[in-house]
């Protein structure tokens, strides 16, 4: 399906919630060697939502869409990824597979592998999302948000992008992600601003080039651990900078179900910040489908 939405669109207390963000509460958790911060949204009895950013961002660009999915009575909770954020740069593996295991350890010792939990990954996040059931952890319904599907030549060509390299200082980065993002808002560009300047970059440049072509976690998701898990998939449009061709969305069709494939009409790779009403709503069909 390809879809639409405005503000109009959402419930009354979500729309509220994008128009004016909470800030979210900061905690932290340490899991096997793994120190997870952690931002967190909601009612803390109300079924989990766990929302997993890509490469060279951090838990902070959830500023909007955390909020809005906690209005919808959701208990979201958000991670800076190993390597990121305010996480530890002490090394660690570039492996999808092996990150995704870490992942499950913190769910479980976070408290929230309940029957109800969901997952929403962004890009390098909702590549390893899809391997969660593989890593033994079989949520409710995993949301996956332009996982790439793309070559390692087209991998290796984002390591060269101004948005995607360290910088020294936030202000440099400021400047460097609003002239590559100039429909981003203030909100959006201080978010991954902040990120440029904390993550590590030799673990990213081992995730894009160590793990071969990506094919948005299909394969992952043929492992038998994953067989029945609800799984939904949410893309910007090819032609305006998602990162699934369409060429790729009939084989994805088949594998996952038409109707839980959703286009956000005229999207880019990160919806959530220039479509974040038609990203809400998406994500928020998933889960009333599931």
């Amino acid at each position: 399906m390809r879809l639409t939405a405005t503000a109009a669109t959402l419930p009354p207390a979500v729309a509220a919630a994008l128009a004016d963000p909470a800030q979210g509460e900061r905690s932290e958790l340490d899991v096997d060697g793994i120190h997870w911060p952690i931002i967190s949204w909601g009612n803390p009895a109300a079924p989990p939502i766990l929302l997993v950013h890509g490469v060279t961002s951090n838990a902070g660009i959830w500023w909007r869409i955390g909020p809005a999915l906690a209005a919808a009575d959701r208990r979201v909770i958000a991670v800076d990824m190993p390597g990121h954020g305010r996480t530890a740069k002490a090394p660690r593996s570039h492996r999808v597979a092996d990150t995704a295991g870490e992942l499950a350890a913190f769910v479980r010792a976070a408290g929230i592998d309940r029957p109800d939990l969901a997952i929403v990954g962004h890009s390098w996040g909702a590549m390893v999302s899809a391997h969660l059931p593989a890593a033994g952890l079989r949520p409710r319904t995993i949301v996956l948000l332009d996982p790439p599907y793309l070559t390692l030549a087209r991998l290796e060509a984002l390591t060269k992008e101004p948005d995607e390299r360290e910088y020294a200082t936030v202000e440099e980065a400021i400047a460097a992600v609003r002239a590559a993002n100039p429909s981003w808002s203030d909100g959006d560009v201080a978010a991954k601003a902040q990120a440029l300047t904390e993550f590590d970059p030799q673990l990213v440049l081992d995730v894009l080039l160590k793990n071969g072509d990506w094919d948005g976690g299909m394969a992952a998701l043929r492992d038998p651990k994953a067989r029945d898990v609800d799984v939904w998939l949410i893309r910007g449009e090819w032609s305006t900078g998602g990162f699934i061709p369409d060429s790729k969305v009939p084989s994805i069709e088949r594998q996952l179900g038409a109707d839980h494939v959703i286009t956000i009409a005229g999207g880019t790779h990160s919806p959530q910040r220039t479509h974040p009403e038609a990203t809400a709503f998406a994500i928020l069909t998933a889960f009333q489908g599931a």
